[in-house]
C-alpha cells in the first residue's frame, strides 16, 4: 500500500496540482497580500478536506435512537409539507430542493489523496504537541472559525495561523521534493505482462 501511494506520489504531474493550487490562492488571497507558496499548498489542503467530505461519507451512528419522522417543533416544516401546501395552491412558487455539492472528479479525488497523505505523513512533525496542533489546523482547512478552534483546542489564534503557515510549508517541501522524482513506468506496460 505505501509502495503504491509512493509510485503515485512519484508520478503524480505535480506542476498541474501547483498551477490549479496557484488559481484557487489568487481567487481567495487578500487584495493587499503577496501569493506565496503557502498560500497555494492551504488552498490544496483545503480543497482536500472538501474533496474528502464529499467524497468519503461518514458512516451512519449506530447504537443511538433514530430521529422520528415527526417535526421536531411545531414550526418546522418539511419539504413534503412545503410541496403538498403547492399542490394545494397555498403557496405561488414551488419550493426548491436543497442542492447538493456536485461530486468532485477524479482528478480531484486522487490530488486530495496525495495532498492528505502529506498532510498526514510529513506536516508539522517537529512539533510536540501534535495532534491538537494538527486538529486546530485541520479544523481550519474545513472551514471552522478561527476563534472557535481556539475555544475547541486551547491554543492562540496565533499559535493556530502559525501553525497553519508551517503546515503549509512542510507540504510545500514535500510537493517541491517529489516534483523532481519521475519514475520509469514502462515497466508498466500491457503488451509485456
Amino acid at each position: 500500500m505505501i509502495d503504491q501511494i509512493l509510485l503515485r506520489l512519484k508520478n503524480h504531474p505535480w506542476t498541474n496540482t501547483w498551477r490549479d493550487g496557484e488559481e484557487l490562492a489568487r481567487d481567495n488571497i487578500k487584495a493587499d497580500a503577496t501569493l506565496k507558496e503557502h498560500h497555494v499548498a492551504w488552498e490544496l489542503l483545503k480543497e482536500a478536506a472538501r474533496v474528502s467530505r464529499l467524497t468519503y461519507r461518514a458512516p451512519p451512528r449506530t447504537g443511538f435512537p433514530s430521529t422520528s419522522s415527526l417535526p421536531d417543533a411545531p414550526d418546522d416544516v418539511t419539504q413534503w409539507q412545503l410541496l403538498s401546501a403547492y399542490l394545494r395552491g397555498e403557496i405561488e412558487s414551488l419550493p426548491s430542493s436543497q442542492t447538493k455539492p456536485s461530486r468532485p472528479t477524479s482528478v480531484q479525488i486522487d490530488r486530495a489523496e496525495l495532498i492528505l497523505y502529506l498532510w498526514h505523513t510529513y506536516s508539522l512533525r517537529r512539533k510536540g504537541d501534535r495532534s491538537r496542533i494538527k486538529r486546530a489546523v485541520y479544523m481550519k482547512a474545513n472551514g471552522v472559525r478561527t476563534i472557535q478552534i481556539a475555544n475547541i483546542t486551547g491554543l492562540t489564534t496565533k499559535q493556530i495561523r502559525t501553525a497553519q503557515v508551517e503546515a503549509c510549508e512542510d507540504i510545500v517541501e514535500q510537493i517541491n521534493r517529489y516534483e523532481t522524482k519521475m519514475v520509469d513506468r514502462s515497466f508498466l506496460n500491457p503488451q509485456t505482462l
